[in-house]
């Protein structure tokens, strides 16, 4: 039976614009791409749903959207993906992310333009969004909180989907690049990248020291009461257990990396979905960083079941 999962976060729509350069821009120092092709894609929270979709699993999205043409296509896009997109609208500006990449001879982004709101959202979205969240948590396995501090997971949100989460006995996983320490609780699993546990831990420029990682990660997990995964790029992954004194590295298994744009997201549907499979935490680790490492040689990251043989 196929594994249900809700995801509540920030959705975006990523649009990609490829072309070759083939000479300098005679107004200014800067590189014209010739504009070949054209693609969009699900972004942020969406990168999640949609890969989880993706993997079989049958997805509920809680998230909030403006009323203008990204989200008509980000709306597109996960029913396609065969995403439950459950969207709560309101009189803001949709995220949209544009990359302007040159294909030949090597993949590689010249520019990213960002149009988007960050504020939070209103208190209407918010009723709405706590609203549907029973209905839409009732029968799930687990619950992804994606939070890309773009405004949807106000205070008030977090604190009551934690609290729902605790009374219903779910797990819930957290990404965010918003504050950490509002992530508190023994049912969930945080999932910072080697930036945010800089910044949970009060260290700017942090390094991917060993040493430096496990004791962050190590107070990171004793503060928060919580199990704590820190995404390391290209040094893999590592898991921080303070109730159990544990640290522990899996390396990374990338060979080829061509684009890591939305790696992070990935990593946490495949650690997800694992731990929803009935996986140990070791075991779900490994599985993200191997998925992790055939996704980011392709283009556009993704990744199918059938790259994934050890997730059964």
């Amino acid at each position: 039976m196929p594994k249900k999962i809700l995801v509540i976060g920030d959705v975006m729509l990523d649009h990609y614009v490829y072309g070759s350069v083939n000479r300098m821009s005679p107004e200014a120092p800067v590189p014209v791409l010739d504009v070949e092709r054209e693609e969009f894609f699900p972004g942020g929270a969406g990168i999640v749903a949609s890969t989880l979709a993706g993997l079989g699993v049958h997805v509920h999205f809680l998230s909030v959207v403006g009323m203008d043409v990204p989200a008509a296509g980000i709306m597109k896009l996960l029913s396609e993906a065969g995403v439950n997109f459950l969207p709560v609208e309101e009189d803001r500006k949709t995220t949209l992310k544009t990359r302007f990449v040159k294909t030949k001879p090597l993949f590689q982004m010249l520019l990213r333009a960002d149009s988007e709101t960050r504020r939070p959202i209103s208190a209407a979205a918010e009723r709405a969004v706590l609203e549907r969240l029973e209905s839409a948590a009732k029968d799930a396995d687990f619950i992804i909180i994606s939070d890309y501090a773009k405004g949807m997971l106000t205070k008030k949100l977090i604190e009551g989907a934690l609290a729902f989460a605790r009374a219903k006995g779910k797990k819930v996983v957290v990404d965010t690049k918003g504050d950490i320490g509002a992530y508190r609780g023994g049912n969930v699993i945080l999932v910072p990248n080697l930036h945010e546990l800089g910044a949970a831990s009060g260290k700017d420029g942090m390094k991917n020291e060993e040493a430096e990682v496990r004791a962050c990660a190590l107070a990171l997990s004793k503060s928060s009461g919580s199990v704590v995964v820190v995404k390391r790029s290209g040094k893999g992954a590592s898991i921080a257990d303070a109730k159990a004194n544990a640290f522990r590295t899996w390396p990374s298994m990338a060979k080829e990396v061509v684009n890591v744009s939305g790696a992070g997201d990935i990593f946490v549907a495949i650690f997800t979905l694992a731990l929803a499979s009935g996986k140990s935490m070791d075991d779900a680790v490994k599985l993200a960083n191997a998925g992790c490492a055939k996704a980011i040689a392709k283009p556009h990251p993704a990744i199918t079941l059938a790259e994934l043989p050890g997730l059964d």
